[in-house]
């Protein structure tokens, strides 16, 4: 499958899709073919490409994404070695083993975590790098309703206990946080931790049970916003 396919794929399921512009959608391979879908179509688990709102869709994409869409079909495609005349999506994934593929992300964190990749025009490198890889994850993520998010999943001002793989009797205690926020203090219980660090973004969409950086298990998820019904948090 050449680029030249690929894209004509992708303008064929944008002209195919009946797109609202004040609500969010991903472009993804379902039911056999690569389709512009409302983000919660559905609630399996399934290849997502591109996420965005509307609007996006809406207008023409931009060199940019038109490139990034390419490149993630055409691997995708290549990893599971499928001609394109049998290029189906894998065998439908269960448990915690397709949960940790991607991550989730609620519309509404993914509305002002977005508002972080254009208000940092002069940010330092490591911040940079750090918005990159914050971009990177919501362009990949799921999006899902705040009402809908799984209560086992890492939302912002969640407050999560994580343990390290080679320290089996600690456990730090962090919550977290936008980069305004965040404060690291003495007492481990009150840490809050800016989503714009490695360790905040490597937990932000994950689920309890996943093991991130390598050595650091989700152990447990004393407070999602979402799941005590704080959905403006």
């Amino acid at each position: 499958m050449t680029e030249r396919r690929v894209q004509q794929l992708i303008a064929k399921a944008l002209t195919s899709a009946n797109v609202d512009r004040a609500k969010y959608y991903h472009m993804c391979w379902w039911e056999g073919r690569l389709r512009c879908l409302h983000v919660h179509h559905t609630k399996d688990v399934h290849p997502v490409f591109f996420a965005a709102p509307g609007e996006v869709f809406a207008e023409t994409l931009n060199p940019h994404q038109w490139q990034l869409l390419t490149d993630r079909i055409m691997a995708f495609r290549r990893s599971h070695n499928l001609a394109p005349n049998r290029w189906r999506p894998p065998g439908a994934l269960r448990g915690r083993g397709a949960s940790r593929q991607r991550p989730r992300v609620t519309g509404f964190d993914a509305q002002r975590l977005r508002r972080l990749l254009s208000g940092n025009p002069r940010a330092p490198l490591a911040t940079r790098a750090c918005l990159d890889r914050l971009e990177h994850l919501l362009e990949t993520a799921d999006t899902v309703a705040p009402e809908e998010i799984p209560r086992d999943v890492v939302t912002m001002n969640s407050r999560v206990h994580l343990k390290d793989r080679n320290h089996e009797d600690a456990q730090r205690s962090i919550s977290l946080v936008f980069p305004a926020d965040a404060a690291i203090d003495a007492g481990p219980e009150t840490a809050k931790v800016s989503v714009l660090t490695p360790i905040g973004l490597a937990i932000l969409g994950r689920r309890v049970g996943d093991r991130v950086e390598g050595r650091i298990r989700i152990q447990d998820l004393p407070y999602q916003p979402e799941a005590a019904g704080h959905f403006d948090l």
